[in-house]
């Protein structure tokens, strides 16, 4: 099948990983040739220049090899997609790592503006297929029933998880 709008937007945001990592490179080649020229009296300009071009190529190869499978899912444009039986459905209540302070029971009750604060829940929709459990949105989690047939669209090269459907 030919990959859809949403499906390449999907993959181009998986590439931004690689251009992070490659921009941290940078970053430690600029503080690190700082730190040359502040350091040292006598300037050797052109092995600054070559360790320059060194941590530019090196960024460069390392976003490339990163990004280089989702590159050609969309270079090829087409997704794999496959059919399977929906095993079991759960309905899960998990919690954003990071948005509570400590809760103490305690001193919650005590003093709730300090201690007080929980951590924000959302809920989890859950398909197992072939053991394996799926995260998938609300929408399809409503309207299927464990027995049911639903299409898993992949990429071709990278094996990203691109969406979900109900075979009708």
């Amino acid at each position: 099948m030919e990959l859809t709008t949403k499906n390449r937007k999907t993959l181009k945001n998986e590439k931004r990983i690689g251009f992070v990592f490659s921009g941290l490179i940078i970053i430690f080649g600029i503080l690190l040739s700082s730190a040359y020229i502040i350091l040292n009296n006598d300037k050797n300009w052109v092995l600054l220049l070559s360790i320059g071009f060194g941590i530019i190529c090196l960024s460069y190869f390392i976003a490339f090899f990163m990004n280089r499978k989702i590159n050609n899912d969309l270079r090829a444009g087409t997704k794999v997609v496959r059919i399977e039986k929906i095993e079991e459905k759960k309905h899960k209540t998990d919690y954003e790592a990071g948005s509570g302070m400590l809760f103490i029971p305690i001193l919650g009750n005590l003093f709730p503006k300090i201690w007080g604060q929980k951590m924000k829940e959302y809920s989890k929709y859950l398909l197992a297929v072939q053991g394996v459990s799926l995260d998938v949105e609300k929408e399809l989690f409503d309207n299927v029933v464990p027995g049911d047939l639903i299409e898993i669209h992949f990429s071709q090269y990278s094996k990203t998880l691109l969406e979900f459907k109900k075979v009708n």
